[in-house]
């Protein structure tokens, strides 16, 4: 549980700290790295690809509800028999709660000054290539909790496609 929170704590603070700077610093269309990466400050008030503009209440909602259900998968993992899971959890639980924080914030009274959505500047050249391939449109600006959602996500997909036999035959559970 102790890996847990730390990783927890870790990756939570990285979102939050980059979406200060962010919007301290307030970068418009600013290349990090040529043809890889550029920073754009965007307010999000859906999802990506502007699923659910507007609908902040009910990504609340839904972000509120996956944060509990992740929570309880998180802290009931045991890490020394499934490592990669738990860590793949516990990505996906910082980059729910990290968005969820986000879209609270934009709908509480007062606190919204500034922040009108879930903060957004991450935009990856190589995906914008592909997706206009495959669109017409560059791929959706992200931050660091989309991030580790999708990394958490693609990690337990791996996990699960490739090791979970392995560590059943391990544990004698086949």
């Amino acid at each position: 549980m102790g890996i847990t929170c730390l990783l927890l704590f870790v990756f939570y603070m990285l979102d939050q700290i980059s979406k200060y700077l962010v919007q301290v610093w307030q970068p418009n269309n600013v290349t990090a790295i040529p043809h890889f990466l550029t920073l754009d400050l965007h307010y999000n008030t859906g999802m990506a690809w502007s699923l659910f503009d507007d609908s902040t209440i009910i990504l609340v909602v839904i972000s509120f509800v996956a944060s509990i259900v992740l929570g309880y998968i998180c802290f009931k993992n045991d890490w020394k028999k499934n490592k990669l899971l738990s860590f793949s959890m516990t990505m996906t639980f910082a980059g729910c709660l990290g968005n969820l924080f986000d879209r609270a914030i934009s709908i509480i009274p007062g606190l919204s000054k500034g922040r009108p959505g879930v903060v957004d500047m991450i935009s990856f050249e190589p995906l914008n290539a592909i997706s206009r391939l495959i669109s017409g449109n560059d791929f959706p600006i992200f931050n660091l909790a989309d991030a580790f959602l999708v990394c958490g996500i693609l990690i337990y997909a791996v996990d699960l496609i490739f090791f979970v036999d392995r560590r059943k035959k391990k544990n004698g559970e086949i």
